[in-house]
């Protein structure tokens, strides 16, 4: 063969050589680069949560608006100090609504005997836990402590008997209170509303029962030592039922609301007693 012939073969080959690495040397970065966009996709994939319920709970309430809530107490407190109305001398009694207010109103320094299920009924029957207090009865928390302003609100589990009976009962209570806290002002707190919607489907538990019950309670009130509050004004929609934006089960409050509740009986007791 000759030399240029020879030569000439070589260069091809050199040629073809090279052109095959170079190939395979842009392929590879390629199918690397594929490789890490894979990886970084499943790595995001990951990382990704479903959106979070955005429906109101009680829970959920009582974070929502926290600065401002916190804003509305700390103007409440400084109320209470610049026009000496303290509710360290204060008892709450009740049922479910009433524990709404000991867990979320942040009423400052006062006693609550409240259980879920409570009524004038059953009232002297069972021992309830009182923060910073113990478990104790009634009469026992009575005997134990004094106080300035007792308030309570009972009704909602007694809208199913004759209301002749419950106002009879809810009378011999508030003697029994004024027996053992003679100095104490009273006040009977109107039972809540519930909802539209369940007033309109429960045959027991709705507002034309709630309003007939809440009239003769009124009546016990004397404007002197023992009064009558009505929150229902804070919390009814335009049909006189608790609103529905202001509930999630048509009974209790959000907790919220017990803060703006807390607020307003501190306001109306300043009013009625001369503290403010």
């Amino acid at each position: 063969m000759k030399k240029s012939n020879l030569v000439t073969l070589l260069s091809l080959c050199f040629i073809i050589v090279a052109v095959i690495l170079f190939m395979f040397l842009w392929k590879t970065p390629s199918a690397s680069s594929g490789t890490e966009t894979e990886s970084n996709s499943t790595t995001q994939s990951n990382i990704i949560t479903t959106p979070k319920d955005t429906s109101e709970d009680i829970s959920s309430t009582k974070t929502e608006d926290s600065s401002e809530a916190s804003t509305s107490i700390t103007d409440n407190i400084t109320s209470k100090t610049n026009n000496n109305t303290s509710m360290g001398d204060a008892l709450f009694i009740g049922d479910s609504r009433t524990v709404g207010l000991m867990e979320y109103a942040d009423i400052d320094g006062a006693d609550y005997f409240c259980t879920v299920g409570m009524s004038v009924y059953n009232i002297h029957k069972n021992s309830v836990s009182v923060p910073n207090v113990g478990k104790v009865t009634l009469t026992e928390l009575l005997n134990g402590k004094k106080y300035g302003k007792i308030y309570i609100m009972l009704g909602i589990n007694e809208v199913g008997y004759k209301f002749s009976s419950t106002v009879e009962k809810y009378s011999e209570l508030i003697e029994f209170i004024k027996d053992k806290q003679p100095d104490a002002v009273i006040f009977i707190q109107a039972n809540l509303h519930v909802s539209k919607s369940r007033s309109d489907s429960d045959k027991v538990v709705n507002n034309t029962a709630i309003n007939g019950l809440n009239a003769e309670l009124a009546k016990l009130a004397d404007g002197k030592s023992i009064f009558y509050l009505d929150a229902n004004i804070l919390f009814d929609d335009e049909a006189g039922g608790l609103s529905a934006d202001k509930s999630g089960d048509s009974t209790h409050l959000y907790a919220k609301y017990y803060r703006e509740w807390g607020e307003w009986i501190i306001r109306q007791t300043a009013s009625l007693i001369g503290e403010g």
